[in-house]
């Protein structure tokens, strides 16, 4: 890249900068934008002036905007590191991640110690699949300005994803001494261990006392909902999580009509006639799937299937639905859309198999195979068997009260947005079996099938069953999984470091009567 120097800058202009940034702070986009658009038209190669622009069209959600005004300001500073990273967010975020990779090699090179810029940094290290690095990052920007509460957030989810528990503990505890009332933090508090007393439930019953937004309260109550449950308190472990869905609900958009119009689109274009016309050169054997709807042991899986030396895990990707939009050319930002199935369905299967392969490859490392966990890919199932022939898919299944129970009291990212509401739940958790019912009828003989209870019931018998699908000999470092010091970047980072157990095996009936809703839509399996 050539370092074009900009011209002589004078004071009144970085001043005028200076005031357009403070504005962007202060949430007043339309006056940023207006000072922003000064400043270029006085003076066109400014990096600076390019890079507030790129802050405003962020806050404003343009990406294209964003995109461009980034690559401008790097093209005019090439040490711009904070430029660099967020453009390498921008590139991990739509499936660029060579790029992502190239733009995070130049930020780390000319960050000069700004915290805000190292913690960026961490952030798109676990976008683009890596936590170790994001880790260390989210480390350097601590170590900076070690009192402020959003790094140490970050700092702590970090070192809960590669297990470092213990540490996560003494970092979130050190975040309450700073923000006493911060609702996440005591939010991964009670996730990141069991509680043996109600003192910390307590403290929360009293932040909640005073005038909260409706993700705070969505956190607290999901947390007291959490340790409610670890005392055995059931009754008030569900009105926590209720409460925590009601508020969480006011913060989402779930279009119930486009999840309908998603599954009747795959039902009706990817039939066994379709697939049987699809012919993809793309033989690679090293992929392996697994799939299903969240908080049914598919994490556990990967988990087990991880220690084995020929397999490495890759955690949850959304590259296959970037393969796919590389094939069709497409810019649809929901991850899964009926167009873009429609889209989909016309395109060469084997550029969408090369290119997830391509996606992957610097996370395969020397394994034989690697695992993409991201659950709600069986919607992408037919393309992922077409474009992959070789590739290994398994489905978990798991009894559908305990698993609606499970995705319900779980406060999730920005993903599984029908959980917030027991019947929006039960209505996508039907659309979801009837889906499955048509892919086994049409491709059953294509993928595996294991039931949660079983794995965790008769786990070696069920890996052993796996391993077998999969083409890998027995190896007993799956049965000892949670021994490995390994990375765990899902809801399920905590409860998969320890030993199988049954524990959570028929728990829905503890909730019986607050799942009526539920039953309702699904029906009642005592009832047989």
């Amino acid at each position: 890249m050539t370092h074009k120097m900009p011209g002589p800058q004078t004071p009144g202009l970085q001043k005028l900068l200076q005031s357009g940034f403070l504005a962007l702070g202060e949430g007043d986009l339309a006056r940023a934008a207006a000072i922003c658009r000064e400043a270029i038209g006085m003076r066109n190669d400014m990096p600076r002036a390019h890079y507030l622009a790129a802050l405003i069209a962020l806050q404003s959600h343009d990406w294209s905007t964003a995109e461009q005004a980034l690559e401008t300001t790097v093209r005019l500073n090439e040490k711009h590191a904070a430029a660099w990273a967020e453009l390498a967010r921008l590139y991990a975020a739509s499936g660029r991640i060579r790029l992502a990779e190239a733009s995070l090699r130049n930020a780390a090179s000319t960050e000069r110690e700004n915290p805000a810029t190292r913690d960026l940094i961490g952030t798109v290290f676990r976008l683009a699949g890596n936590p170790r690095a994001a880790l260390d990052w989210h480390q350097k920007a601590v170590d900076v300005d070690p009192r402020h509460v959003p790094f140490l957030i970050n700092l702590a989810n970090a070192q809960l994803y590669v297990g470092a528990r213990d540490k996560a503990l003494e970092t979130l505890l050190e975040v309450i001494s700073l923000d006493p009332a911060n609702a996440q933090a005591h939010w991964l508090l009670s996730r990141a261990a069991t509680a043996t007393s109600e003192a910390h439930i307590d403290t929360m019953l009293a932040l909640l006392r005073q005038e909260l937004p409706d993700q705070s309260i969505a956190y607290l109550n999901y947390a007291i909902g959490k340790e409610l449950e670890d005392l055995g308190d059931w009754d008030g472990a569900f009105a926590a999580w209720a409460s925590g869905a009601r508020h969480r609900r006011q913060t989402v958009s779930y279009d119930e009509a486009r999840d309908i119009e998603l599954f009747e689109t795959l039902e009706t274009t990817f039939t066994s006639e379709w697939f049987a016309a699809q012919q993809s050169e793309c033989f690679d054997a090293g992929p392996v799937f697994i799939i299903g709807e969240p908080r049914t042991g598919t994490t556990l899986l990967d988990r087990m299937l991880d220690a084995h030396p020929a397999v490495t895990s890759a955690g949850e990707l959304r590259f296959f639905g970037f393969a796919v939009r590389q094939a069709v050319g497409s810019a649809e930002p929901r991850q899964f859309s009926a167009e873009l199935m429609r889209q989909a369905a016309t395109a060469d299967p084997t550029r969408i198999g090369e290119a997830y392969v391509d996606l992957t490859s610097s996370l395969r490392l020397d394994a034989a195979h690697v695992i993409d966990k991201l659950p709600p890919n069986y919607l992408y199932l037919p393309l992922i068997l077409a474009a992959l022939p070789n590739a290994r898919v398994i489905h978990l299944r798991r009894d559908p009260m305990d698993s609606c129970l499970a995705i319900y009291k779980q406060l999730f990212a920005d993903a599984y947005l029908y959980s917030y509401d027991l019947e929006e739940l039960a209505r996508h958790y039907a659309r979801y079996q009837r889906l499955m019912d048509t892919w086994r009828a049409r491709f059953g003989n294509r993928y595996l099938e294991i039931d949660y209870e079983a794995l965790v019931g008769d786990t070696e018998e069920t890996l052993r069953k796996v391993l077998q699908y999969i083409g890998l000999s027995w190896n007993a470092d799956c049965l000892a999984y949670f021994e490995r010091d390994s990375v765990v970047t899902t809801a399920s980072a905590v409860q998969v470091r320890e030993a199988p157990h049954q524990r959570s095996v028929g728990r829905w009936r503890q909730y019986r009567r607050q799942l009526a809703p539920v039953l309702d839509i699904l029906g009642d399996p005592d009832a047989a």
